[in-house]
């Protein structure tokens, strides 16, 4: 609308000149009494355990290319933030993002500059590099330009970060906003309230209810069990070895105990797992998991709301075909800030 709105007060100035007729100056882009977009240098630093020098590239330019989703929770899911930082940065400015990392014990920060070819999903490096470490610092930094709205957002942004103190008590965190104009500064600190981290997630193997045909033909690939029942005893969580030849007998006369995996038809993969769908099998324990617990999350509405009253609840670990999960909650009334 915009774009056509220009074009058609273009148009008439070229016929009013044309004809001899005044000039009107162009309408300045008049937005709803929001702030002007303008860019803005965002840089993350973090105290955390940094990343491997080789790795850094494909890290951040290439999507999805992570090794997380494997069967245990990570705080993030797929490391997808970073790169939409740098997918954002790329749309909006074109500019390259800058990432620093160093890993404890290293005596060198690496040095990356970096954007991403988004149609090849590979990343284009301008400057990979090693530096000294003098400080022997370790963690991670990246910085990215961006074009933004501070004015519009700025509320927003703040929310999310009083969010993030809400269920990470165990970290502090800084944020602050520079701006040329020294009355617009702002400088706000989330403080660490407690030293109870998250249980670190164990990895476990996969549940038979939660695998698919895809699934099973890779775990066959890669297995090095070479029979059915090894095969089952060793590649899902509980299947005893007791289970796993009353499973295979459950399977039909074409299948034995002693049935090399390798020799299995696509027929007899989906018989497996229509089985896998259609068996009993005990729920997996919680133990990849990683909740925040209910001491933190109570800590955290505490530490940051105030508020009058609150209740936390933590659910047992239960299962939905056959992932685990457990769900926390917490409820506030009153505090500070709170609207009525």
């Amino acid at each position: 609308k915009r774009l056509a709105k220009e074009a058609r007060f273009q148009e008439t100035q070229a016929k009013n000149a044309a004809l001899g007729k005044k000039v009107k100056d162009t309408p300045a882009a008049r937005g709803k009494g929001r702030g002007e977009a303008s860019f803005f240098r965002v840089t993350c630093k973090d105290n955390g355990r940094g990343m491997p020098h080789e790795d850094i590239p494909n890290m951040f330019g290439r999507v999805l290319s992570g090794t997380k989703y494997g069967l245990r929770q990570t705080r993030g899911k797929f490391g997808l933030g970073a790169k939409m930082a740098l997918i954002w940065s790329k749309m909006s400015t074109g500019l390259p993002i800058d990432i620093k990392s160093s890993m404890k014990g290293q005596d060198y920060i690496t040095f990356c500059r970096l954007d991403i070819d988004i149609h090849k999903n590979v990343p284009h490096i301008h400057l990979h590099e090693k530096r000294e470490n003098n400080d022997h610092w370790h963690g991670a930094e990246i910085q990215v330009i961006i074009e933004g709205n501070w004015t519009t957002h700025r509320s927003r942004i703040l929310h999310y970060m009083r969010q993030m103190a809400v269920i990470t008590p165990y970290a502090q965190f800084l944020f602050r906003f520079l701006s040329d104009a020294a009355e617009k500064n702002l400088t706000i600190k989330f403080t660490r309230r407690t030293d109870v981290m998250p249980p670190v997630p164990l990895l476990t193997k996969h549940h038979p209810s939660a695998v698919d045909l895809l699934l099973i033909k890779r775990l066959i690939t890669d297995t090095t069990k070479p029979n059915l029942l090894q095969f089952l005893q060793h590649e899902f969580v509980n299947i005893s070895k007791a289970h796993a030849d009353r499973l295979i007998g459950e399977m039909g006369p074409d299948f034995s105990a002693k049935t090399t995996v390798n020799s299995l038809t696509s027929q007899q993969l989906v018989r497996i797992h229509q089985l896998f769908r259609q068996a009993k099998f005990d729920d997996p324990s919680g133990n990849c998991l990683s909740p925040a617990g209910e001491y933190n999350l109570r800590l955290g509405i505490i530490k940051e709301l105030h508020p009058d009253l609150v209740a936390t609840h933590a659910s047992s670990p239960q299962v939905f075909e056959g992932h685990p999960f457990i769900v926390e909650a917490g409820v506030s009334i009153g505090g500070k800030d709170v609207k009525q």
